[in-house]
């Protein structure tokens, strides 16, 4: 199957999706889609008008959003890799809405920090960042408590959820820091040393490394 993924090294979402595929170790195109660069974007919503970024193109395809796409790849490789969503209902379901609480209240929040601080000075929004940082310290909580009952998960146990969970962590380092709850910095440890996190910060965050070592 010919597969290409259209995505920007700084996206959170197109990492999760980066991780989808190295941990299933399934072969894609890469597309890469500069978000600051004006001619790319334009030529990028010709194909996309909305302009979001992961898109899972080829053979026929036109897969947009991140979870969507991963839900794709397990349903067409089931066998290869990591099993990112269980095949037990109730398992699969508790993954699919720590990928929600993932996407819209940790990767989410932390997208508007970081996204605001590369505004000029007069143009930033310190209610919206004062709310971003309120809802991380309540799903903190949340994750915290989780790590705790749940030694195994991002090590013996990884799935979708991990894949959504790792890219806000990374920048939630400088932006929002966790080291202070020591089940997410636990967990955050044992994901670091998973194969294809360390693929993925190799081969394609070294601009996010040199953020988070400013």
């Amino acid at each position: 199957m010919n597969l290409t993924l259209h995505y920007a090294i700084p996206s959170t979402y197109s990492q999760k999706v980066l991780l989808a595929f190295y941990e299933k170790g399934i072969a894609f195109t890469p597309a890469l889609v500069n978000p600051f660069d004006p001619e790319q974007i334009a030529a990028y919503r010709k194909l996309y008008p909305l302009g979001k970024i992961p898109l899972l193109t080829g053979d026929d395809l036109f897969i947009p959003e991140s979870t969507i796409i991963i839900e794709f790849l397990e349903n067409e490789f089931p066998d290869w890799g990591t099993k990112l969503i269980p095949d037990d209902k109730t398992a699969a379901r508790r993954v699919r809405f720590k990928d929600r609480i993932h996407d819209l209240y940790l990767n989410n929040p932390i997208s508007t920090i970081f996204f605001d601080s590369l505004r000029p000075p007069e143009k930033r929004n310190p209610d919206a960042v004062a709310k971003a940082h309120e809802t991380l310290d309540i799903v903190y909580g949340f994750m915290d408590a989780f790590y705790g009952n749940n030694p195994d998960a991002g090590g013996r146990e990884f799935n979708m959820s991990d894949c959504a969970a790792f890219p806000p962590l990374f920048y939630a380092q400088k932006l929002h820091p966790f080291s202070e709850r020591k089940n997410i910095q636990a967990y955050f440890d044992r994901v670091m040393e998973r194969p294809s996190v360390q693929k993925l910060l190799k081969d394609v965050l070294p601009a996010i490394e040199r953020f988070n070592n400013k």
